[in-house]
């Protein structure tokens, strides 16, 4: 199995690569260590932090035995390995950390990048372990069925036939905004999942997968569920928890945050608006958007509605124009905090007031949030934990490994290794088509068939005064003779090029083929293809070979690795 690892700064494919943030952040250099210095607390490549962390997290005060109740029954309620919900009685101890990830539901799990954030918060966990043996670090998985984004969650894609295929669930007897947690998924989830798995090639996993994901995802089900029952079990041999943020018990947990966005609102996003003007200053691009209030109050429905400061004194929910005076809120959400969720910029600060969160597990999109939050953590008397990239990776298929052989040969340069080939296709996968296709186009035949027409003209100019000398009348015969040679030569010529094209006509669809295998849609392959259509093709044990390229590479470089 062939591995290479290329520079994030070096993938610029048209829709994506990585934003400028992101590089500079998972670089060693003066640009990290100033947006480390800036824009969070700790740097992940520093060992110093570790253990000022490490002394931050032991003197701060937990509901431990609430989070141990709380994580027992809901992984209970996922079907985690018994072996990992044991695990969750560590957390009891002042000495147990966190590593924490997260992501919403997905159809079938999403994206593939779900699967590596997992992947990463458990290596990272265990890497720590490595480090700090006399402390336990457990991963686990935030799964963010409050969100509200269905069109997002209740999609998904897989490779058919050299291309990639949506597979979509529309809603049943859904709201607007209503949260995934409290959605059904509905009879049609039956039809969606048959299209899904009609999709997957025909082998010895297939039937499997498709027993599996028919168990998890049923009519009666909300994607939230489904998505952690079957991360739990793709998981289920390394030592991944799981926590549903919805839970009204977390929330009661949560309370002290969402009671102090309230009594303090806008503090919050002038904090973040702060720190985003910095962000641009410096040239960077900022994401988050925060709102006065960056809470959603939440009605019977599950329905997440805005919440408006009308004036210093009141608040007001939209769409609904219900108005609340100031105390009247805070006294709802004393009472009833599992009435509130909070937004992306409110969420991680939740996180890490209820767990013991060591680092946390990120995207390069979340990566750009949390460096707009330092000051609205400090607001909330918290210090941000590590802020750690995810693994991220290529996966290649046999198919497109041998277009690569097949470019190495065409381009006639030989000392060109898979690795420069692949770097030249992160960076710009056009300049490598259009290097392969002309190498293949073969220019060696006009080279030679130029030589030819010089050394007959010249053959024929030779004979010329000899012959004109014997009769002047040859010189125009001569001249109509170079004419001909011109004529059949052109023809010739014509005739090359046209062969030489339908020749390569398969190699210019095969860069296709491994253009929309690298990069589907243009965009990297991992925000695209599902996880099951690894599996299904390569088994199970391809998570054991992502675990083991993680293991070697860690996170700082983008890993290609040749199935």
């Amino acid at each position: 199995m062939n591995t290479f690892l290329i520079d994030y700064r070096d993938i610029q494919t048209p829709k994506k690569g990585f934003s400028r943030l992101f590089n500079d952040y998972s670089h060693e250099g003066q640009p990290h260590e100033k947006l480390t210095e800036t824009f969070f607390h700790f740097d992940y490549l520093k060992e110093a932090d570790y253990y000022k962390h490490l002394n931050q997290l032991l003197s701060r005060q937990y509901k431990r035995k609430e989070l141990v109740d709380l994580l027992v029954r809901q992984n209970r309620r996922f079907g985690t390995a018994e072996k990992h919900i044991a695990s969750i009685d560590r957390l009891g101890s002042s000495r147990c950390m966190l590593v924490v990830t997260g992501q919403q539901p997905g159809l079938f799990t999403g994206p593939v990048y779900s699967i590596y954030k997992a992947l990463t918060a458990v290596l990272v966990a265990e890497r720590q372990k490595e480090m700090f043996p006399e402390y336990d670090f457990i991963p686990l998985f935030w799964i963010e069925g409050e969100d509200h984004d269905f069109d997002e969650s209740a999609r998904t894609s897989l490779f058919d036939a050299g291309q990639v295929t949506q597979v979509t669930l529309d809603p049943w007897k859904r709201l607007p905004d209503q949260m995934l947690n409290c959605t059904a998924m509905g009879p049609g989830i039956t039809e969606t999942l048959s299209a899904f798995t009609s999709l997957l090639s025909e082998n010895e996993q297939k039937e499997k997968i498709a027993a599996i994901l028919g168990e998890f995802y049923t009519p009666d089900s909300s994607l939230e569920l489904a998505f952690g029952r079957t991360m739990a079990f793709i998981f289920k041999n390394h030592p991944l928890l799981f926590l549903s943020a919805s839970d009204p018990d977390f929330k009661k947990l949560a309370k002290d945050v969402f009671y102090r966005e309230l009594a303090t609102c806008p503090h919050t996003s002038h904090a973040v608006i702060e720190q985003s003007s910095l962000l641009e200053t410096m040239g960077y691009q900022t994401q988050a958007k925060p709102r006065a209030v960056n809470l959603f109050y939440l009605n019977n429905h599950g329905q997440r509605m805005k919440i408006e400061q009308s004036s210093a004194e009141s608040f007001t929910i939209v769409p609904e124009r219900y108005r609340y005076s100031k105390h009247q809120m805070l006294e709802i959400c004393d009472d009833h905090p599992e009435q509130f969720s909070p937004n992306v910029i409110l969420r991680p600060l939740v996180q890490d007031h209820v767990l013991p969160v060591f680092a946390y597990i990120a995207g390069p999109g979340e990566i750009a949030y949390f460096a707009q939050y330092r000051k609205a953590y400090e607001h909330f008397g918290l210090n941000m934990p590590f802020i750690i990239p995810r693994g991220s990776f290529t996966l290649v298929e046999p198919a497109v490994s041998r277009i690569m052989d097949k470019v190495l040969q065409k381009t006639g340069r030989p000392n060109l290794s898979r690795k420069q080939i692949y770097h030249t296709a992160f960076h710009n996968l056009r300049v490598l088509q259009k290097n392969a296709i002309s190498g293949a186009e073969n220019h060696d035949f006009d080279t030679l068939l130029d030589k030819t027409e010089l050394n007959i003209r010249e053959e024929i100019a030779a004979l010329s005064p000899t012959l004109v000398k014997l009769d002047p009348n040859l010189e125009q015969v001569l001249a109509g003779s170079v004419r001909q040679v011109e004529k059949v030569l052109a023809g010739i010529r014509q005739k090359t090029h046209r062969a030489s094209r339908r020749k390569h006509d398969e190699l210019v669809a095969q860069l296709e083929k491994a253009a929309t295998g690298l990069f589907p849609a243009d965009i990297p392959q991992e925000r695209v293809v599902n996880i099951f259509y690894y599996i299904n093709k390569y088994g199970w044990k391809i998570l054991d070979d992502l675990a083991m390229m993680l293991r070697a590479h860690a996170s700082e470089s983008h890993i290609i690795m040749e199935l």
